[in-house]
C-alpha cells in the first residue's frame, strides 16, 4: 500500500511540475495566436491570401485553447496548493 501511496504522490508532483512548466510558455503560446488572428485579418482585407484563413484560424484557436489549459491548470495548482499551507 506504502508503494502506491508513494505512486500517486510521485504522479501528483510530476502533474504540477508540468503545469508550472507551462506557466512558462503561456505568453509566448499567446503571442503567436494573437499573430495568427492579426494575419487572418489580413489575408481577408487582401482578399487574396484567402486560402490562408482556415490554417491561421485555426492556430489562433488552439493557441487560445491551449493558453486556457494553461490557466485552469494554474489555478488548480494554486487551490490545491492553499489547501496544503492552511492546514496547519
Amino acid at each position: 500500500m506504502e508503494v502506491v501511496l508513494l505512486w500517486l504522490d510521485d504522479l501528483d508532483d510530476a502533474l504540477f511540475s508540468v503545469a508550472l512548466a507551462w506557466e512558462r510558455l503561456r505568453r509566448s503560446v499567446l503571442q503567436v495566436g494573437l499573430a495568427s488572428a492579426i494575419s487572418l485579418a489580413a489575408a481577408e482585407l487582401s482578399a487574396i491570401a484567402t486560402a490562408w484563413s482556415p490554417a491561421l484560424s485555426g492556430v489562433a484557436a488552439v493557441s487560445v485553447i491551449a493558453w486556457l489549459v494553461g490557466t485552469l491548470a494554474r489555478a488548480l495548482h494554486d487551490r490545491d496548493a492553499r489547501r496544503y499551507f492552511t492546514a496547519a
